[in-house]
């Protein structure tokens, strides 16, 4: 009776492990938590080239209404008389290119000798340098947002005040609060439910730390935090402080933390997981490899002549200054 063997690098199998491997380093990123295809994410997702040709995806921005409406019976809009407002839209094209990494295993006596599996340890350690690359993207360009005057902040370091102030020019921007004749955006709210409006801030560990130490942090943790319910973005927070989730991590700059609202960042996919096997030296030698197909951007406005006005969903405080 014939028999139909499948070997380790069959095809089928490098597919199963694909899926598993997209799965797995996709749970390794900081930035997991954050994104979504709608444009109430932090970090906005398109996988609009995942079954057609092309090497750019369009995103949409839409800006806020900021009119103040009619009221009673005055009129909104008949025939010539108009007090609607016009909504504004922005455009932003998000080019996309090919990353990959592998490594090669010397041969069969180095897998012999070891008491552990050389080819699991490749693909434990291509996963993390696939979580780590992506996060590295998406952390340089959030901290290309527009950087706001410290001297709007409350205090010196990072303190409950000074993160109050943050929201507070988050939501309702200081003329010239970059420089003279330039200021930034109101920034979305993240929506999430029951109309709870709320930001992310990205700190690093060295400002984390200061603040975890401050008397304030302490009795606000104590007597009035609320970490949140099942949203991802709540994982792993340090704390709510009026709406404000607070996250560490290496990748935010010392003394500059991101404020980020609705529509920070985006993420263009063509092939969100490349893999693949390859044995070399008449079968001595394994190699392994991961990849993937990719844009990401900072969301910037953008004028009619498509010239970049400012980012649209996150900016950064400068607490050195």
């Amino acid at each position: 009776m014939a028999t139909t063997p499948i070997s380790t690098s069959h095809k089928l199998t490098v597919t199963q492990w694909e899926a598993g491997l997209y799965k797995t380093y996709q749970e390794k990123t900081f930035f997991s938590k954050f994104k979504g295809t709608s444009e109430n994410s932090v970090v906005q997702v398109k996988r609009d080239l995942v079954k057609k040709p092309g090497d750019a995806i369009v995103f949409g921005l839409s800006g806020i209404l900021t009119g103040a409406g009619v009221t009673g019976n005055n009129v909104l809009g008949t025939g010539d008389t108009s007090n609607e407002e016009a909504m504004n839209f922005f455009n932003q094209r998000i080019v996309i290119d090919q990353i990959r990494n592998g490594t090669r295993i010397a041969g069969l006596m180095d897998e012999q000798r070891t008491a552990f599996s050389l080819r699991e340890a490749a693909k434990t350690q291509l996963t993390d340098w696939m979580a780590y690359n992506e996060d590295a993207a998406l952390f340089t360009a959030v901290t290309g947002a527009d950087i706001v005057s410290g001297t709007l902040i409350t205090g010196t370091g990072l303190t409950v005040d000074a993160i109050i102030d943050m929201k507070k020019e988050a939501m309702f921007p200081t003329a010239d609060n970059i420089s003279v004749g330039n200021t930034t955006r109101k920034i979305k709210p993240i929506k999430l439910a029951m109309g709870e409006e709320v930001f992310v801030l990205g700190v690093n560990p060295a400002d984390a730390a200061a603040l975890k130490k401050s008397a304030d942090f302490k009795t606000y943790q104590y007597t009035g935090n609320n970490r949140g319910g099942s949203n991802p973005i709540f994982t792993g927070a340090l704390g709510n402080i009026d709406g404000v989730i607070i996250q560490e991590h290496s990748g935010f700059p010392v003394g500059k933390p991101v404020i980020m609202g609705a529509q920070a960042l985006f993420l263009a996919y063509s092939n969100e997981i490349l893999y693949g096997e390859k044995q070399f030296d008449y079968d001595n030698q394994s190699g392994f490899m991961i990849g993937s197909v990719r844009g990401v951007q900072l969301a910037k406005f953008t004028d009619e002549a498509g010239t970049e006005q400012g980012s649209h969903g996150a900016i950064q405080f400068d607490l050195t200054a």
